[in-house]
């Protein structure tokens, strides 16, 4: 016996089987048992939710011998033939390959006949808005009007493209893309028919790559059970698909935060080495954006997500990087670099290493109320009480429109100029250790004191350090009035941003790592080199020399 694919295999037989359609099902399922049945349906929506499937459960409902039950009872001749897509009376029409005026003159001329074993004869036309607008014409004075022993279904995945005319002539149904949690349950009980082994990770990355579509994610179980071997584990469906590795796009948006360019672009050389689609990406890159642009605007939103515990707590760490005009920016952005891939004939890897530096390059977006609260705590930057906005000798060479325009710009540019950019976690921590050793330069005790910290927090530009229980001392010298003001501005000069810092105690924490400067870091390397190689130390005493740095060997 051939092998037949999960999309076909499991497809359902009747309503209970549907998988997250029941605001479709209930209603057919109604009108069977009211004998409420109209003469035309019109399913709309995504590809792969149901909508041909349903119409055949709905054709073999209807032709069912078993007229006791809203559900076919797949045992009749009629359910049978149905089923196998031979039945005379359940004629199945791809409107895609059937576009003109004749194809529907013919189904026009086959209607008058009565069915040959069932109650009705039941057009399905798949991809309805694909026929002509003359083919529409045709159809519409027997859709209107059609013999009472006919029934027409319709599916399409673009209602706008479907005429008025039709629409008002038919019940119109709109089928929703599937949750990814809904395909998840739907592929584990597959899984577990199936005696094929996969974790919860697995299935939920299949649920996501499928996009809302039952056919999709079982076409790519499909594709997964002949890949593996033993457990399917998250890994392995990765590679097996070419997927985009969840903590890539976590590693990308923290490089992005943290104005990284060069970890930027090592990441979209791992990408290209890993033989990941660039569009792929983007458009998970994209999703991952949306996801910390719900929880930026509402940090109480993550039912929306569809998210494991773990997974929305990393969303909510990286949302407290942006604002929502950074999220919005990005999103921009990236659809940009989106509709760039697939038309612009660019290099791909260019497009994507172009956008990565701009990404991380970004600047923080500034909102026009903290424009307005700068203006109040810095009264000179406004141009003075005295200057006249249109001045004699400038209305002589300008217009009061055009020097207004110049003066807001001067005014808006002088603004911008003393605005505090906004840092995050990720930019913190990746400047930190070139921060201890700038300052270690001038305040050196400082230096050593904040070396001993570990960075816990950045919220609204106040960093938070926290020291372990063995050094409150150290606590407690760095938060004296002027070494919190000697840290605090050179932190602000820094980061070039206006920050606060605020020190915490962590009884948790008894050991702390003292600080060690580039410079110490090197004699230290200097030094093990010299106790684990026994013939550069003997070279050095017996020359009475010293070493005075390291440097890589270069391969000829």
């Amino acid at each position: 016996m051939s092998y037949i694919v999960f999309a076909r295999k499991y497809r359902p037989s009747n309503f209970s089987q549907v998988v997250a359609q029941e605001h479709v099902t209930r209603t057919l399922e109604n009108s069977l048992k009211n004998d409420r049945i109209g003469s035309g349906y019109l399913f709309c929506g995504p590809r792969g939710t149901g909508k041909t499937t349903i119409a055949r459960i709905l054709a073999k409902a209807i032709n069912c011998s078993d007229e006791s039950t809203t559900t076919p009872c797949d045992k009749c001749s009629s359910c049978i033939e149905i089923a196998k897509s031979t039945a005379l009376d359940v004629l199945e029409i791809d409107a895609a390959s059937n576009t003109g005026v004749d194809d529907i003159r013919t189904l026009r001329e086959n209607v008058r006949y009565l069915p040959t074993s069932g109650k009705k004869k039941i057009y399905i036309i798949d991809e309805v808005h694909r026929l002509s607008g003359s083919a529409f014409d045709a159809l519409l004075k027997t859709l209107e009007e059609p013999p009472a022993h006919v029934m027409f279904i319709f599916a399409t995945t673009e209602p706008l493209k479907v005429p008025e005319t039709i629409l008002s002539r038919t019940q119109r149904f709109d089928f929703k893309r599937v949750s990814a949690i809904d395909l998840a349950n739907n592929l584990a009980n597959i899984a577990k028919k199936e005696n094929l082994s996969i974790n919860d990770a697995a299935l939920r990355l299949i649920a996501r790559k499928a996009d809302g579509s039952v056919r999709d994610s079982l076409s790519l179980l499909d594709q997964i059970a002949a890949f593996a071997t033993g457990e399917v584990t998250e890994l392995e469906v990765i590679e097996a698909l070419g997927l985009v590795d969840r903590d890539l796009l976590f590693k990308f948006t923290d490089a992005v935060a943290s104005g990284e360019s060069k970890t930027s672009l090592s990441i979209i050389k791992e990408i290209f080495d890993a033989g990941v689609d660039p569009s792929d990406f983007i458009a998970e890159f994209l999703e991952h954006l949306r996801a910390l642009l719900i929880l930026t605007t509402d940090k109480t939103a993550g039912e929306l997500l569809s998210l494991e515990k773990s997974e929305l707590e990393d969303f909510q760490k990286q949302a407290n990087y942006f604002s929502v005009g950074d999220i919005i920016r990005l999103m921009k952005t990236a659809a940009d670099l989106n509709r760039d891939l697939k038309f612009s004939g660019l290099d791909e890897r260019l497009l994507m290493e172009m956008t990565a530096v701009k990404m991380a390059q970004m600047e923080a977006t500034v909102s026009f109320e903290e424009i307005l609260k700068q203006i109040k705590e810095n009264p000179q930057i406004n141009t003075g009480s005295t200057s006249d906005l249109f001045n004699s000798t400038e209305k002589k060479k300008n217009s009061p429109t055009e020097l207004q325009t110049e003066k807001l710009t001067d005014r808006l540019n002088s603004i911008d100029s003393k605005l505090n950019t906004k840092v995050n976690l990720p930019m913190v921590q990746s400047g930190w250790k070139n921060f201890l050793s700038l300052f270690h330069k001038s305040k050196p005790m400082l230096a050593s004191q904040l070396g001993i910290v570990e960075i816990k927090d950045v919220r609204n530009n106040q960093i938070i350090l926290i020291y372990p229980s063995s050094a409150e001392n150290s606590k407690l010298i760095v938060e004296k009035s002027d070494n919190l003001h000697i840290i605090t501005t050179a932190l602000s000069e820094h980061f070039k941003a206006k920050v606060s810092i605020k020190f915490e105690l962590d009884n948790s924490k008894t050991s702390p790592v003292d600080f060690i400067s580039d410079e110490e870091h090197r004699k230290l390397e200097l030094k093990r080199i010299m106790e684990n190689s026994p013939r550069i130390k003997k070279l050095v005493e017996k020359v009475d020399g010293r070493v005075i740095g390291i440097k890589k060997r270069e391969n000829s």
